[in-house]
Order: structure tokens, then sequence, then C-alpha cells
């Protein structure tokens, strides 16, 4: 508690935001070396998921004004009972995805990157996962069975630590931002995250074959565009073929000899 405390103090923030943040840095240590990138991907892909159920379901049956759903699909009892079960979809989805292992990402082979990038990711998806945690309790009253969001909301921990911390007020000011924002970054790794890496390494990969050169009696500088790949088709080796295994001189040609030179 005293270090904690210390630590409350250096930030100014509370203990509980100091304990969460050791909290998520001592999970993504533990899952760097018990999970890999990919299936940190894979939880995060099947959270993403079952949140998606879970809004799609408390829209449709429950109803929602600002998008002009209201609800009614089925009785009131049967739809709440739906939803409050759907609600645990975002962390049983988390734990299945991984198992399942179907989801193809690419990763990156540099070590520095690939820890780099493992961290990042395994820290967001932590805080959105705590976040969901703390947005779910908060709305737990919307639910007439008892769920654990709504057990969790009347423990005195919740309401004297939980509620009074700075990541209690960030997650309710900041809800419209961190579950888009989860959801199009997972959206962009899947599908657009391969397109842009290729674009970005066959622009740097041709422009590092741009050569720049300056002649001695000319002030201004040339560009020299370098063949990328093969042999660039005039190149012969020790023996006079070329890189097809051809004689290089199958054409009429003039040696020192004179016009008709020996082949």
């Amino acid at each position: 508690m005293e270090f904690l405390d210390a630590l409350a103090q250096t930030f100014a923030v509370t203990r509980f935001d100091a304990g969460l943040a050791l909290l998520i840095l001592l999970l993504a240590g533990l899952a760097y070396y018990f999970l890999t990138l990919h299936q940190i991907f894979e939880a995060a892909f099947g959270a993403m998921v079952g949140l998606g159920v879970y809004i799609l379901l408390s829209v449709l049956l429950l109803g929602n004004g600002p998008l002009g759903s209201n609800g009614g699909l089925f009785p009131f009892g049967f739809s709440v009972f739906v939803v409050s079960i759907a609600i645990y979809l975002v962390f049983i989805l988390a734990v299945l995805f991984p198992l399942h292992g179907g989801l193809v990402i690419s990763e990156p082979t540099h070590p520095t990157i690939y820890t780099v990038l493992y961290f990042f990711v395994a820290i967001f998806f932590l805080f959105s996962m705590f976040a969901t945690m703390v947005y779910m309790a908060d709305q737990a009253y919307i639910f007439k069975p008892g769920t654990i969001f709504s057990l969790m909301r009347e423990t005195p921990f919740y309401l004297e630590w939980v509620q009074k911390s700075n990541f209690y007020a960030f997650v309710l000011s900041k809800q419209d931002i961190i579950i888009p924002l989860g959801i199009l970054l997972m959206l962009y790794k899947i599908l657009l995250a391969n397109i842009v890496n290729a674009a970005l390494l066959s622009i740097w990969y041709n422009l590092s074959n741009v050569w720049f050169y300056r002649k001695k009696d000319d002030a201004s500088y040339r560009v020299e565009f370098h063949e990328v790949g093969g042999h660039g088709g005039g190149w012969h080796d020790a023996h006079g073929h070329d890189d097809h295994g051809h004689d290089a001189h199958t054409a009429p040609w003039h040696d020192t000899h004179g016009w008709h030179g020996h082949h």
C-alpha cells in the first residue's frame, strides 16, 4: 500500500489507478512469455465480436432512442434475459477465439518491432477489457436479472475505489471513443494493414535503388534508376552465356579478328 501511495502521489492519481497500471503491465509481461502476438490479436477480435453481438441485441431487443430502435421484438422479460447473457460474450469469445486459432494476421519478424507491437496491443487490449468491465458495471441497472456486473456494482470496493478513480471518470467520459477506436484498429489490422505495409515497403525498396550523382562539369544533380530484380537481360557469365543458359553470341557480331570473327 505504501508503494501504491508513492506512485499515486508521484503521478497525481488514485491508488486504484496506480494499482491498475501495475496490474496491466504485469499481465502484459506474463502474456509475453505465455502467449503469442497472434493469440492477443485473436483475443481482441473475439472480444470485438462479442461486444458487437451484445450491442446489436441490446439495440434490437431493448431499444435505443438515438438509433431509432424501440425494441419489442420479444417480451421485455425475455429480451432482458437474453441481453444479460449476451453481456458475457465479450469475455467468453476473447477466450474461445485464441483456442480456435483461425484468424489470419501478419506479424513482424524483427524482434524489436515485434516486442514493441506486442506490448502496445496487449496493454491496449487489457485497458479496453477493464474499461468494458467498468462500463458494464455502470450500466448494470438496465438488467432485471442479476449479473456479475450488477453484483460488482454493489461492492464497497467498487463504490470506494473504482468510482472515485481517474480511470472510472475517463472511461465514462470517453466511452464513445474507446470502443469505436478499438474496433477500427482491429478492422484496420485485419483488412488494410497488409496492403498499407506492402505499399510502404515497395516505395522504400524502390527508393533505396535510386542513386543521385553529379558530373564534374555539371552543377546539377541527376537521378539514376537502377533496375530492381533480375539481371537486366544483358548479363553474361564468364563463359559467354546469358542468364537463361543460352550462348551469349546468338546474333552476328564482330570480334577483333575481322568482320567474320570466330564464334
